[in-house]
């Protein structure tokens, strides 16, 4: 082999590693369940739920706060449900949502973007509970939820 075809040979590899390496952590599909401020879980939770017995038992708490709403038909064969929710809170204006999810090494990476009323907010005086449910393609990576802050949209 001459040396042109040598370096050609070695950028051909190059590039193709470097293609490999940037479509190897590609973000899942999230498919919103329901998402809203007032749920009967009241307290502060980050789980996956990978069975449809799991997610009737958590949907009977959500369901506690007056939810009417049938529970939403989850796949558990191809699908789990991402569940997150904020607890208890004494106004409205606060506000939780599943921003994406993203398969890295050896852990499924969840973000999870929280908001709160700004200071001098005018706000219901109530009790909130504010959640986020998603479903997602079946995964039996480690989820690792990541708090992403306001300024940074994933």
């Amino acid at each position: 082999m001459n040396v042109i075809q040598t370096v050609a040979l070695g950028l051909s590899l190059g590039c193709l590693l470097n293609c490999l390496a940037a479509n190897g952590a590609q973000p899942l599909t999230i498919r919103s369940l329901k998402k809203g401020a007032f749920s009967g879980i009241r307290e502060v939770k980050e789980e996956v739920v990978k069975s449809a017995d799991a997610w009737n038992k958590l949907w009977k708490q959500h369901a506690a706060a007056g939810e009417s709403d049938k529970i939403p038909a989850v796949d558990f064969s191809k699908e789990m449900v991402v569940v997150a929710t904020m607890g208890t809170k004494r106004t409205g204006g606060y506000a939780i949502e599943i921003l994406g999810v993203e398969p890295s090494d050896k852990t499924l990476k969840i973000s999870v973007k929280r908001s709160g009323p700004p200071p001098d907010a005018m706000t219901i005086q109530a009790l909130t509970a504010p959640f986020h449910f998603v479903a997602v393609p079946k995964s039996n990576l480690k989820p690792e939820f990541v708090e992403v802050k306001s300024a940074e949209k994933k």
